[in-house]
């Protein structure tokens, strides 16, 4: 059984009924811009968190710029499917269901705006004994999720239903308090951008050393680079432990000395070792890869995959892409394709399976992306 299937997307963002059924462990989206593709990947990084309301302010906050001074609970709001009438205070649901290996077959998510007055610490106190006040936005999450009940051990997993509700202020930071819910499967996004963080690079190959998978990724690496031999981990004159790479002739170099297409690779593997046994997101799977490590570089990630149980969900605008993990995919992996493409009000959507997509692609030489 795939740790996802049949999910459907009742609400979200503008999605509006979007069946993905039987989905294969490769599953591969396409459609024109503003189709839905990347909405449908934070649809499932909710789905696969419920009750976690940190993953989900890190969904809502990955389409912001870095230097954005959006408030958090605004970013939040975006998520939630936006009604034509304008209101004071907004409130807005998600709905998503699905079956799988993974417990959680409803998430149900309620988003409500609210105000409050508070002490104005800016303003001078003056001989008016009322101290001086404004009014502070923020919102509440109320987060419910309904299990299976088969296979469960303690009380606690024994519900049928469990839910959560926090709020968020502005101008405030955030603390998830209370204990973490347990009730969520192994997930991350690979963003357009994200191989640029060499941060979250260097906390990753810790933890992919730990799984001893760092020989994986320097064979991953050589895709696009025959002359690596090797990753480190070094602190220089005792500054912040960085990531080096060891090239043959030129010897250790930091990470920043190479191309985005050896630092996306790097960021695609030490991302798919932390969510073994879930599920793994890419937006442009395409991204700084050349095409003639395309086919070599896809065909690594659906055997990698295949290894550590890990279903991909993938974005991409390039046909190259779509018949390079076509033939990867050929003996060792179930692959999907669905095109999502904007109709009135709704968003539709046609799937194709691998054999399908192979009738479509080598016998017919259709176009499938649009």
């Amino acid at each position: 059984m795939k740790n996802l299937d049949n999910l459907t997307i009742h609400s979200f963002r503008g999605l509006q009924e979007i069946n993905l059924q039987s989905l294969g462990q490769i599953n591969l989206f396409v459609g024109v811009n503003n189709s839905g593709k990347s909405s449908v990947l934070e649809a499932i990084s909710t789905y696969c968190r419920p009750l976690d309301p940190l993953g989900w302010l890190g969904t809502a906050w990955r389409r912001e710029v870095k230097s954005s001074r959006t408030p958090q609970w605004e970013a939040l709001k975006w998520l939630f499917p936006q009604n034509s009438t304008i209101e004071d205070f907004y409130q807005g649901e998600i709905h998503i269901s699905g079956d799988g290996k993974f417990r959680v077959r409803e998430l149900k998510a309620i988003y409500r705006e609210l105000a409050r007055t508070e002490p104005d610490p800016d303003k001078i106190e003056s001989d008016i004994e009322e101290e001086e006040t404004k009014t502070v936005r923020g919102a509440e999450l109320e987060m419910k999720a309904t299990l299976d009940k088969e296979g469960q051990l303690s009380l606690f997993e024994r519900e049928e239903e469990v839910s959560k509700t926090v709020q968020i202020w502005e101008n405030k930071r955030f603390v998830n308090r209370g204990k973490r819910c347990k009730i969520e499967l192994p997930v991350d996004t690979v963003t357009a951008v994200s191989h640029r963080l060499e941060k979250l690079q260097v906390e990753l190959l810790s933890e992919a050393t730990l799984y001893e998978f760092k020989p994986e990724i320097i064979k991953l690496l050589q895709v696009m680079d025959e002359g690596i031999i090797d990753l480190d981990l070094l602190s220089v004159r005792g500054n912040t432990t960085g990531l080096y790479i060891d090239r043959q002739q030129i010897g250790r170099s930091p990470l920043s000395a190479f191309g985005d297409g050896v630092r996306r690779l790097l960021y695609i593997a030490l991302t798919l070792a932390k969510v073994r046994g879930g599920v793994l997101l890419i937006d442009e799977l395409e991204t700084a890869i050349h095409t003639l490590a395309l086919k070599p570089a896809l065909s690594w990630l659906v055997q990698a995959c295949q290894q550590m149980d890990v279903q991909l969900f993938a974005t991409t605008d390039s046909l190259e892409t779509v018949d390079e993990l076509l033939e990867a995919s050929e003996t060792i992996a179930d692959l999907v394709l669905y095109r999502l493409y904007p109709r009135e009000s709704q968003t539709k959507l046609i799937r194709n399976d691998r054999e399908r997509l192979k009738e479509l692609r080598e016998e017919l030489g259709m176009e499938v992306r649009w």
